[in-house]
């Protein structure tokens, strides 16, 4: 009998965008995204989570945000062109839940499972939850899970799926006094049953800052790694790497920062990593990490933004190959938010991160308009392709990143009008490429960032590797062009502009153009 060998081949899937405006608060968000697949492999649809992100922990103690909580989370069902199939609300009306993650049952292929947390309408309490479900978005079961009491009060949240079908998360309990907490690891059964818990014997500061994406270490160990950021007794913080075993027994944590140092690329300094980052291991020992970083211009260090950094680590935790992710804002001086990151196949990763002006944020604001960048790399850090997505007049805020069978990624959250009249949740398929055409869609996609906005004598561009740019115009708003480059296309000269706004049209060696609206100051 001949043995047949089929080669592993992809279906260019179409890819779409997906919004939906909801009658809640405007906090809701699309957080997660499962790719659903049938027994040949072939995409079949989609699940999306969407929840309330400002539900869990806030309670009506002093000195915390009171507000009710009346609406649970939900789950959408999409197919492969993103149209909406079905919904399913995963608790009662009048007890809010928020889901973390979505997950394929390990045991049974026609159900799913969702993890997160609820919590009643009286804030009184939070629990973790796993809710089993059939591809019908028909609720079979929803567990609740007890915890200390001191442990009630949660928020952030990592979570994995093991090599056994555990589910592996952490989780930051508030101490509303100080503002630090120990760390909390819980391993469930698929089942919902509570396998271990323990305490970090780390103390973190917010959840944001506190806990990096957890893994599962490659080498048949079945232990897992996440980067944090410890107090270290009240003293400087240190940026470790996590190695723990099943029962989150802590045996090894190495301080990247030591490792790292300085890393100059391309006249640019990055240092001072952050533990909002994401991490992946592979079969050789290595490891690679997306953190967010502060990028200095080495010739004017009065000049600095936060990037994102790609970096692979070899067996020892030292820097091998570090690659940072341009971005576009209206300020050079942004906050880069690592939002998220997923691999396929341990062969590319796919990160996703949100930039919003510094000046905004600090007041307490996400007001002006921002874009989220979506970026590809390699196992060696090398960035395949990356693009800025947002559009004027809008707040993109990305919650995940999930990559796809074909190679491709979605990319979950929210965005509103700066006016905030108009909040929807959404989610984007990208081709494996990077490209859109969803026409919508499309208008919103840059393969380029350019910045600072308004800027005064030069114009900076920073293009995705996988694009070749032929040539740069610039026209006032009557139409008429006033500058031409067709070389060193990464800067346009300004100078002898008079003040105001002007359009700027980026041509591509394959003859795609773009159009921008940039301000001379």
């Amino acid at each position: 009998m001949a043995l047949l060998l089929v080669a592993k081949t992809f279906s260019q899937q179409p890819d779409f965008l997906f919004d939906r405006q909801f009658p809640f608060e405007w906090e809701y968000a699309a957080t997660h995204s499962l790719e659903l697949r049938n027994d040949w492999g072939e995409t079949v649809g989609y699940l999306v989570a969407a929840s309330d992100l400002l539900m869990v922990g806030y309670s009506t103690r002093e000195g915390r945000l009171s507000r009710e909580v009346t609406h649970p989370a939900r789950v959408f069902k999409l197919s492969p062109e993103g149209e909406l199939l079905g919904e399913m609300a995963m608790n009662e009306e009048g007890r809010g839940s928020s889901i973390l993650k979505l997950y394929r049952d390990p045991n049974d292929s026609k159900y799913c499972l969702a993890l997160g947390r609820i919590m009643d309408s009286t804030l009184s309490y939070a629990k973790i939850f796993l809710a089993k479900f059939d591809l019908n978005l028909n609720l079979a079961w929803l567990r609740e899970i007890d915890l200390p009491e001191e442990y009630r009060d949660l928020l952030g949240g990592r979570s994995l799926m093991d090599s056994q079908g555990d589910i592996v998360f952490c989780l930051w309990p508030f101490d509303g006094a100080t503002m630090w907490s120990h760390l909390l690891y819980v391993r469930l059964s698929p089942e919902g049953e509570l396998e271990a818990m323990a305490e970090s014997p780390f103390r973190s500061w917010m959840p944001e800052m506190a806990q990096g994406g957890m893994f599962e270490f490659k080498d048949g160990s079945g232990d897992y790694g996440q980067t944090i950021v410890n107090d270290n007794n009240g003293s400087d913080s240190d940026y470790l790497l996590v190695r723990m075993d099943r029962d989150f027994t802590v045996f090894s944590s190495n301080d990247l920062e030591s490792h790292i140092h300085m890393t100059e690329t391309d006249g640019i300094i990055i240092n001072q990593y952050y533990s909002e980052s994401f991490g992946a291991s592979m079969a050789d020992g290595t490891k690679m990490i997306a953190s967010r970083g502060i990028r200095y211009d080495g010739w004017n260090p009065g000049l600095w933004d936060e990037v994102i950094v790609a970096m692979k680590l070899d067996q020892n935790d030292s820097v091998v190959a570090l690659s940072y992710i341009p971005h576009d804002n209206d300020s050079v001086r942004a906050l880069a938010f690592c939002q998220g990151m997923d691999e396929s196949d341990g062969e590319a990763f796919f990160l996703c991160n949100g930039v919003y002006d510094r000046h905004s944020w600090q007041i307490g604001e996400i007001g002006g308009p921002n874009r989220f960048v979506v970026t590809k790399t390699d196992a060696n850090a090398n960035i395949i392709w990356s693009r800025c997505y947002g559009a004027g007049g809008h707040v993109f805020q990305p919650c995940s990143v999930v990559a796809t069978s074909d190679e491709g990624c979605l990319v979950m959250g929210r965005y509103w009008t700066t006016d905030q009249t108009d909040a929807r949740a959404f989610v984007v398929k990208f081709f494996s490429d990077g490209s859109l055409s969803v026409p919508e869609a499309e208008a919103f996609v840059r393969p380029y960032a350019y910045y600072p906005n308004p800027a005064q004598d030069q114009l900076r561009l920073n293009y995705s590797p996988d694009v070749q740019p032929a040539s740069i115009e610039l026209y006032d708003l009557q139409g008429r062009l006033v500058r031409s480059q067709g070389s060193g296309l990464e800067s346009l000269n300004l100078q002898g502009l008079a003040a105001g706004q002007y359009v700027m049209k980026v041509t591509m060696a394959d003859g795609t153009t773009f159009s921008d609206k940039v301000v001379k100051e």
